[in-house]
């Protein structure tokens, strides 16, 4: 049977089955059990000798709904390391609804249960289970994250590195989206974030390029904008100073991957951290073309290898001090193309305030217009195919990458001009005016700069001359007839050991060591800041290279240490001295400005009037003057 209790109400239903019917025997007592409905109470007794309801003590209605409860809320793990990916899941029971939070906020919880998270904090987790009648049920969890050096956590995700000696190298880190698709020819974008840890063990791609210079299989992808960085192994009591190496090789070949440039010596001797990058090379970096013009907001083409630059910096700044350095010191050194590269950002608005310090190295500071590279542009068009199509621009996009860099194949040539313009233009946004330009007039980024040559840049690449006549025909097919006249009185045969060392001096002279004089003259009488310059002059100690004396790039394995892994060659110990010598001169201009302290040699502060050099070799010394008649001379030929 059933009864109904309202507010001053009591209806007896009829109860068939009691005693045969609804009617009872007199003084007959029995229990109405209430199973659902509004009730808060209900009569325990009946009284049907009156026929009125005797209602006892009311008792509280049964809730249809028990208590909230949780049953368990556990984490995959407790303790992980930055980033990693961690499954918490919740039971419960009884509840109406749910919830799991982060001191950050509501997280989602899928239909199992499990919430996925990854913090690179210590955080603690709450699950709160609410009922429509009864307290919340709660309970917390928390995942300790333990500080490890070998991942860090960036803007777009965590990272894993190695061990490499006394570092640890991350390889293979993405700092901007692929420039593939509509991407190409266009200034780069941020890349696209990732959950949990993500392996940085192995190099990314190689940009697109010949294996040899103009010639041989290719190599590389077209997605390609990674950077590896190296960083101690034991973490430093305060932020390391940055040294982000921009790689040589005629902005046609190369990347930061290369054995040579191997960051572990120079980060765990020197205590900094060494960032090296791949930017896009040849036709794919440096394409100047009017259907290009039309497409940019600000009407201009080409320097896309140099925007990757910046965007690799602007992501270095960012993510510092996820690698334990700060933001505040980063060093620029490039070698080669990567110096005039480097002389290109010093220039650049779009640099300003991207790096604290800059260093060249055997580079110069001599950029084209717009113009005219587009003028060489029209050659790469025309050579893929697409200079007659209705839309250039449609068709060299449709072309696969091999096609694009395959057209016009760069050359890397250190002895003279290729005649070919891949590299930075002047065109009025990332460079307003000629970087010589910009260091003449003071518009370039004020900041510490060092620039340097080697005593024989050329002498690995120039031809072999064995006669007094094949020398005369080789600088007058450099240089013109005019030309050409001077600088064999300038520079005759006789006055050195071979036509070929006669050769290499003019080479190396007028391309690399007396450009040096110039950059750092002109940054000197426009800056107070630091300006130093340096004459390496070291030839190896040992093996088949050392009668090429102080070749181009030759300086590369000291600066970064890694003679030692060069296959086949064991350095000497005076060596092995220059190396840390010279890493410990880069770095300290990265940490301070100043390359002098630790009881190093004396760098001077270069003055315009007296010129001062330190030399680099396996006695370190410091002097005034580098081939100074020489470089009056021609410093003659070029407009000042």
């Amino acid at each position: 049977g059933a009864a109904s209790l309202g507010a001053g109400e009591w209806r007896q239903l009829p109860a068939p089955g009691w005693f045969g019917g609804a009617a009872v025997p007199a003084a007959s007592r029995f229990e109405i059990a209430v199973s659902a409905g509004s009730l808060d109470a209900y009569a325990s007794q009946i009284d049907n000798g009156t026929g009125d309801p005797v209602v006892f003590a009311p008792a509280a209605f049964p809730s249809a709904c028990g208590p909230p409860a949780i049953l368990a809320f556990s984490a995959s793990a407790t303790s992980v390391a930055p980033g990693a990916a961690v499954t918490l899941t919740l039971a419960s029971a009884g509840g109406s609804s749910a919830r799991v939070t982060s001191p950050a906020g509501d997280l989602a919880i899928a239909p199992n249960g499990t919430v996925t998270v990854s913090p690179g904090t210590t955080t603690t987790y709450r699950a709160t289970v609410s009922g429509a009648c009864a307290p919340d049920a709660a309970a917390s969890v928390t995942v300790t994250v333990s500080p490890q050096t070998d991942v860090a956590l960036t803007t777009e995700g965590a990272y894993r590195g190695t061990y490499d000696e006394s570092a640890i190298a991350f390889k293979g880190v993405r700092y901007a989206a692929p420039p593939v698709g509509p991407l190409r020819w266009r200034p780069p974008v941020g890349p696209e974030p990732f959950p949990g840890v993500q392996a940085a063990t192995a190099a990314g791609s190689t940009c697109l390029q010949f294996q040899d210079s103009g010639a041989g299989p290719l190599e590389g992808t077209e997605d390609c904008l990674f950077l590896n960085v190296w960083r101690p192994a034991a973490p430093a009591a305060s932020p390391a100073p940055v040294l982000f190496f921009i790689h040589g090789g005629g902005n046609v070949q190369g990347s930061g991957s290369e054995f040579v440039y191997d960051g572990a010596h120079l980060a765990s001797r020197q205590g900094v951290v060494v960032v090296t990058l791949n930017y896009r090379l040849g036709a794919l970096g440096f394409l100047a073309q009017p259907f290009l013009d039309a497409e940019s907001p600000r009407r201009v083409s080409g320097n896309y290898g140099i925007l990757d630059q910046i965007a690799a910096l602007g992501w270095v700044r960012r993510n510092a001090a996820a690698f334990g350095a700060d933001p505040a010191r980063i060093l620029i050194f490039g070698e080669s193309a990567g110096a005039v590269d480097v002389c290109t950002l010093v220039a650049s608005p779009l640099a300003r305030g991207l790096f604290a310090s800059a260093l060249m190295q055997s580079g110069g500071c001599g950029q084209e217009t717009l113009a005219k590279v587009e003028v060489f542009g029209n050659t790469i068009v025309q050579a893929a195919g697409c200079g007659a199509a209705a839309d250039p621009g449609a068709c060299m996009r449709g072309l696969p990458a091999s096609a694009v860099v395959s057209a016009v194949p760069g050359l890397a040539n250190v002895v003279s001009s290729s005649g070919q313009l891949y590299g930075p233009n002047v065109d009025g946004w990332l460079l307003r005016e000629s970087p010589m330009a910009a260091l003449t007039n003071g518009t370039h980024n004020h900041v510490p700069f060092a620039v340097g040559a080697n005593a024989d840049e050329t002498s690995a690449y120039a031809p072999t001359l064995v006669s007094d006549a094949q020398y005369q025909a080789a600088v007058v097919a450099q240089f013109g007839a005019l030309l050409g006249a001077l600088v064999l009185n300038r520079y005759p045969a006789s006055a050195y050991p071979t036509p070929t060392k006669a050769y290499v001096a003019v080479t190396t002279d007028s391309r690399f060591v007396c450009p040096s004089r110039r950059i750092a003259r002109a940054a000197r009488a426009s800056q107070a800041e630091n300006v130093f310059r340096y004459f390496f002059t070291h030839a190896l100690d040992s093996g088949a290279k050392r009668t090429l004396g102080a070749y181009h790039g030759l300086e590369l394995p000291f600066v970064f240490r890694s003679l030692t892994d060069v296959p086949g060659f064991v350095p000497s110990p005076l060596e092995l001295s220059l190396a840390d010598a010279m890493g410990g001169y880069w770095s300290r201009i990265a940490a301070a400005g100043d390359p002098n302290g630790a009881g190093a040699p004396s760098w001077p502060r270069y003055e315009v009037a007296s010129d001062p050099v330190i030399q680099l070799d396996d006695v370190v010394t410091s002097g005034a003057g580098v081939r100074t008649a020489n470089c009056d001379f021609w410093d003659a030929f070029v407009a000042p």
